[in-house]
């Protein structure tokens, strides 16, 4: 049961203005990001690029469509064609400009592909109730999509309702299958300080920020906490959030702003969609905390706080660590280590994140 993994990456990103394939998310081009994700499930992975400058950059195989004008699913069809020559069972798709789409979601529908044969599309909002750009199609498909692009029924999701797909449940918020459309809808570059309690993360979190400000980076920072309240009973902002009901309550005044709320019930927003609503005009953002956010992360680790480091020194590249900053070099760290007390490490702390990001 082989399976070829497909970045769609076709379109001609009109509304975005340049490729959005090249386009990139805390440092890295979305090919790449997509690439990555697919090729933790899938046996081969391709990217079907239409445009040639594009093709030549992306730096894996790329087809092209077989059918021209055909939209998403002209690329469907020659990455099942690609599937059928070199025999896999099935081709799972990922729209390139859906970078939210973790691992484990993907890993969710093959194992239901698996299990049950048939076409498994991840369950999404409406129109459809699942992305017809995010599953899996066997290479039986082929045939009803010859006939779909024939009479030039070239919708994705009428087209994936018309086979009777398995709508899997893969955890994820709709928020996730949102749509790369225009620059502004990337959050901007981060990074994130992580440790153990007591390892010193504000402080390099602080020294990181200050170094990266008198490089003249406009720098803003986000801080991961439990229980923390800014407004008090009885006064006009705490009315207008718990009398009142408003869902978020922004305090402004001649020098400062406070923005105020309850994140429903969604619960607490990944980062990146904190980063896009709320600190879209950085240049570089360093966040403290976010252990399990897909950005280029830095720990500190210091043996007296905590016995171990919070990221396996061996696996800190593959799981996303740009440096260490740790009084125990003797570790198999994978990653550049820096003296924690050494004067110039935040600047070299600095150098590596701008390496990364920008």
């Amino acid at each position: 049961m082989s399976l070829l993994g497909a970045i769609l990456a076709g379109g001609g990103s009109r509304r975005f203005g340049s490729p959005k394939t090249l386009a990139r998310l805390h440092g890295a081009p979305l090919w790449k990001v997509a690439a990555g994700r697919l090729g933790e499930v899938c046996d081969d992975v391709v990217a079907i690029v239409n445009h040639p400058g594009v093709a030549r950059t992306v730096q894996l195989e790329t087809l092209p469509d077989r059918l021209r004008l055909m939209g998403p699913l002209g690329g469907v069809d020659a990455a099942l064609d690609r599937s059928l020559r070199d025999g896999h069972a099935a081709v799972l798709v990922l729209a390139v400009d859906m970078p939210w789409v973790e691992t484990g979601a993907l890993r969710l529908l093959a194992d239901a592909w698996r299990e049950h044969g048939r076409v498994s599309l991840a369950e999404a909002g409406p129109p459809w109730g699942f992305n017809p750009l995010c599953g899996i199609y066997p290479v039986q498909t082929m045939a009803p999509l010859a006939e779909a692009l024939s009479r030039r029924k070239l919708e994705a999701g009428p087209f994936a309702r018309s086979l009777d797909p398995l709508v899997v449940d893969t955890g994820l918020p709709v928020s996730s299958f949102r749509s790369v459309n225009r620059p502004a809808d990337l959050p901007p570059p981060a990074v994130s300080i992580i440790g153990n309690k007591n390892s010193g993360k504000t402080t390099l979190a602080v020294n990181l920020i200050a170094e990266l400000a008198r490089r003249g980076r406009r720098v803003m920072s986000v801080k991961h906490g439990h229980r923390f309240r800014l407004d008090t009973r009885g006064t006009d902002s705490w009315r207008h959030r718990h009398e009142g009901r408003a869902e978020r309550v922004l305090l402004v005044g001649p020098e400062e702003f406070v923005l105020m709320g309850d994140w429903g019930p969604e619960g607490e927003p990944f980062l990146d969609l904190l980063l896009t609503r709320h600190l879209a005009d950085a240049e570089i953002v360093v966040a403290e905390g976010f252990r399990q956010a897909p950005v280029p992360k830095v720990e500190i680790f210091r043996a007296g706080a905590q016995p171990e480091p919070v990221l396996d020194p061996v696996r800190a590249r593959a799981a996303g660590a740009i440096a260490a900053v740790t009084d125990r070099p003797d570790l198999p760290w994978s990653v550049p280590f820096l003296d924690p007390d050494a004067p110039d490490t935040p600047a070299r702390v600095a150098d590596l994140v701008e390496a990364a990001l920008l």
